[in-house]
């Protein structure tokens, strides 16, 4: 049985949700106006299908690909320059040295994972790159269906599996699915408040440090 570390992408692998948070509003009052921004209220975690059916919900009547496309104008150049955090290299080594397979599962669309990984010094080490986005088969966090796949692809087991996340809905989903999951507080926005993790950490040192402790049933 493999041992498995699963990465979230976006305030994990790079610090970007802040970023994307001022590029939303933007593309919210473009699109939808300040009225309906006060009615959607934060959607910090929501892939781009929750945020449609959000924007739906309360009245909008914006065409999906219209949406799609202002969050595509802007991720070529957010994922090409917002900042890889610090430690990411000195976690991966440690996981390395202690055997566990790597992977990634996100709600991005796998062109935007790609841009990252291109970017990460481990990318050679990562043995699943899984979009929720691009698998319509799979439901969206905070469902576990991301994760009960890497888990399942990576044949091991939930016991044997540390998930990496940021955002309340891929904790959700990590815990559903079983894993030991970890909050990472370090590139939250400002006020965001986690809730449903094993255990919180302000840095991924603090990741590093429950690593060397896991001990897989």
């Amino acid at each position: 049985m493999n041992n498995v570390f699963l990465f979230d992408l976006d305030g994990v692998l790079i610090d970007d949700e802040s970023i994307w948070e001022k590029a939303k509003e933007t593309i919210y009052l473009d699109l939808f106006g300040k009225e309906m921004i006060t009615k959607m209220g934060s959607t910090v975690g929501i892939n781009m299908d929750g945020i449609y059916e959000l924007a739906t919900k309360n009245g909008s009547t914006i065409p999906k690909e219209t949406l799609l496309n202002a969050f595509y104008d802007r991720a070529n150049e957010i994922y090409t320059t917002a900042p890889i955090p610090d430690g990411l290299d000195e976690l991966v080594h440690v996981l390395k040295s202690y055997g566990f397979l790597l992977g990634i599962v996100s709600a991005s669309p796998k062109a935007w994972i790609d841009l990252v990984v291109e970017r990460l010094s481990f990318k050679e080490d990562l043995s699943l790159i899984l979009s929720l986005f691009d698998r319509p088969d799979l439901l969206h966090k905070p469902a576990p269906d991301g994760y009960n796949e890497a888990i399942r692809t990576l044949q091991s087991n939930p016991q044997n599996t540390l998930v990496l996340e940021d955002s309340n809905a891929g904790i959700a989903a990590a815990k559903a699915a079983g894993a030991y999951t970890i909050g990472l507080k370090q590139n939250l926005v400002a006020g965001y408040v986690q809730k449903g993790a094993d255990k919180y950490v302000d840095t991924i040192g603090g990741v590093i440090e429950i690593v060397k402790k896991f001990k897989p049933l």
